[in-house]
């Protein structure tokens, strides 16, 4: 049972790996067939294709490839791997998973408040927005008005792009609130 556990979780790594690279580069090309890609691949993974078989990167490109989260098509004798939109948005999810607001080393004492009004043809988008706030540290005030003490602009604007709901959510940034002393006990902050 944990080596089948084992062996998704490296499939998953690997699988985030590639996709990450074919990301960075916007596709890849090697100058090789399907059974020597792997090794085609090499320079583009660095030291983390170490840690994986020829075997293991070559099955997880047939899955991503089956999956459709990349295509591989021959051009000119080489083979070209190019990420999908079924590709990027699992590589969007992988960035959600490892999202997280990282605290200052001293406190700026703002509040960023996330505010939004979802119509409801939006539900979903906004339930899996407010978990997802919910998951990297922010704090419900409101049903619509969450806050955190750290710097934030960044991942709410992925997040608002992600979920499609850009339009009808605001930050705002303010120095004081007349409630905050909840929001400090709850981050265990001092003014």
């Amino acid at each position: 049972m944990q080596i089948v556990e084992k062996e998704k979780r490296s499939k998953a790594e690997i699988i985030k790996m590639i996709l990450t690279v074919i990301a960075a580069a916007g596709f890849v090309v090697a100058v090789a067939v399907l059974p020597g890609l792997p090794m085609a691949l090499a320079p583009f993974l660095g030291k983390t294709q170490k840690r994986y078989q020829p075997w293991q990167i070559r099955r997880s490109l047939k899955s991503m490839e089956d999956q459709n989260l990349i295509s591989i098509t021959e051009e000119r004798h080489k083979t070209v791997i190019k990420m999908t939109k079924n590709g990027k948005q699992k590589l969007l999810k992988f960035k959600m998973d490892k999202m997280q607001i990282k605290p200052q080393k001293t406190w700026d004492k703002k509040w960023r408040l996330v505010m939004f009004d979802i119509p409801k043809q939006f539900k979903r988008n906004s339930y899996y927005f407010t978990r997802q706030l919910k998951e990297i540290g922010f704090y419900p005030m409101q049903k619509s008005v969450w806050a955190c003490p750290y710097p934030c602009e960044d991942e709410v604007d992925f997040l608002k792009e992600i979920y499609e709901i850009d339009r009808y959510v605001r930050i705002a940034i303010v120095q004081e609130l007349d409630f905050q002393n909840d929001l400090l006990k709850k981050f265990g902050l001092k003014v």
